[in-house]
């Protein structure tokens, strides 16, 4: 929606009277929004022009009345928070899901597909479906970046389409189909709640990064990883990785990639990756990309798909792959990796499911 602002508070220095703004109201927490309300607006993401922050966000409608408290669940996300908001969870006993969470224990094989950057969603969407196009798919948003599901508008149309099945929002995050209070829950939610096939962990928009080696929200798909495997499931990590980043550290595998699975992860996973020769890519990028597997190679079981395979499976994605600005004609390895990824899940599953 659009905001005109009518007013600044004292010493702003942007963002004055008569000026407007693309503004998102977060309807669960500040409540409906119709024309000629008025709200109270921050506008710090456009200040400091975030990747996420194209929008000022609405902090309160002045005409609402108190919040209503809903009669069913006590699980509080965002908590402590100003607009901190109850939900109702899957695990609480007064969830008609309580009794298949108790039992719930295995993930009976289901791969759990994790990446770390959200525009890698539809590509793994894609790649699943160009194989196994009955597949039942449900998406875990975790708590890394973006709390409310909302927010993407590419989760929005991927549930609306079909591509997703059920959506997922784990720990403080919350908006999805289905609320749960842990990762282990969300995956197993996934599972023996959704009936999912596949379940793809991503976090949301607004993936934080310092340009330190640990300090970025990617190193939470660490710990999905290890829960995938603890419970049963085939985990399987998607690649980061570039033909457009400007930045070497991401070009080729992402030093992201390498360092979640090099060193966090402490347990030999299967890796999923585009055959990177067969695709029209800039030399420097595929040198850093063979540099970068082979690092991972010591540790993990390499798997190559067919590049060519992992480009056409991309037109089966129902919303724009975009990633920093970058399309797939910018940046052919950022979604033909997540692809990959999800070709090969689909093509292990048929292979288990034609067994004796």
């Amino acid at each position: 929606m659009s905001a005109e602002i009518t007013g600044a508070p004292a010493g702003a220095n942007a963002f004055f009277a008569g000026e407007t703004v693309r503004a998102i109201a977060l309807t669960e927490l500040v409540g409906p929004v119709k024309v000629g309300d008025e709200l109270r607006i921050d506008c710090s993401a456009l200040a400091k022009s975030l990747g996420t922050g194209g929008y000022a966000t609405v902090i309160a409608n002045m005409a609402l009345p108190a919040d209503e408290i809903p009669a069913r669940g006590h699980i509080v996300k965002a908590r402590y928070m100003p607009h901190q908001h109850i939900v109702q969870s899957v695990e609480e006993p007064d969830s008609v899901h309580h009794e298949v969470m108790q039992s719930a224990s295995d993930l009976e094989g289901v791969p759990v597909l994790v990446a770390d950057l959200h525009s890698a969603v539809p590509a793994v969407v894609a790649g699943i479906r160009s194989v196994d196009r009955a597949a039942r798919i449900a998406y875990v948003w975790d708590d890394t970046a973006a709390l409310p599901l909302a927010f993407s508008m590419q989760i929005a149309r991927m549930r609306e389409a079909g591509d997703l099945q059920c959506t997922i929002t784990s720990g403080q995050s919350f908006g999805g189909d289905l609320e749960v209070a842990s990762m282990p829950s969300a995956l197993l939610a996934a599972r023996h709640v959704a009936g999912a096939d596949y379940i793809v962990v991503a976090q949301g928009p607004g993936n934080l990064g310092t340009a330190t080696r640990w300090g970025f929200s990617g190193t939470a798909t660490a710990q999905a990883l290890h829960v995938a495997h603890a419970l049963g499931a085939a985990p399987l990590p998607v690649v980061r990785a570039s033909s457009g980043d400007p930045r070497p550290e991401h070009l080729g595998i992402s030093h992201h990639t390498v360092s979640v699975l090099a060193d966090l992860v402490l347990v030999p996973l299967d890796v999923p990756v585009p055959t990177a020769s067969s695709l029209d890519i800039n030399p420097q990028a595929l040198r850093l990309f063979e540099e970068r597997l082979e690092i991972l190679g010591r540790k993990h079981r390499i798997h190559r798909v067919e590049g060519e395979q992992a480009l056409a499976a991309l037109e089966l994605t129902n919303v724009p792959l975009r990633t920093m600005g970058r399309g797939l004609e910018q940046d052919i390895l950022a979604f033909t990796a997540p692809s990959a990824a999800g070709i090969y899940a689909a093509s292990l599953s048929r292979t288990e499911s034609l067994e004796p």
